[in-house]
């Protein structure tokens, strides 16, 4: 599945259609299932991708981050298998590369 690149601007902004971000973020709880798995798999995989602030933080704080931490999530859903653990793998070792 392709996402649209998400930029800082769509967490400033709204719109009729759905912003990139708010999309993946279906897709993350979908893959995961639903309740509160899925919330938890959200979490982990938003850890993993670089989000280093509080889940109650709110993106709008952080536009340019909150923007590079979903593009590589999108990224990730583009590389690897569409399973909650193949991402998380695929997350972890490009953390693991970046460091």
């Amino acid at each position: 599945m392709e996402f649209a690149e998400v930029l800082p601007e769509h967490f400033m902004r709204i719109a009729r259609d759905p912003h990139p971000h708010i999309l993946i973020d279906r897709y993350l709880m979908q893959l995961a299932g639903s309740g509160l798995d899925a919330a938890a798999f959200h979490k982990e995989v938003m850890s993993a991708a670089g989000w280093k602030h509080h889940s109650l933080t709110p993106f709008t704080k952080y536009p340019a981050e909150a923007s590079a931490v979903y593009n590589r999530v999108r990224e990730a859903l583009s590389s690897c298998d569409h399973t909650p653990e193949a991402l998380l793998s695929y997350l972890q070792a490009q953390e693991d590369d970046m460091r």
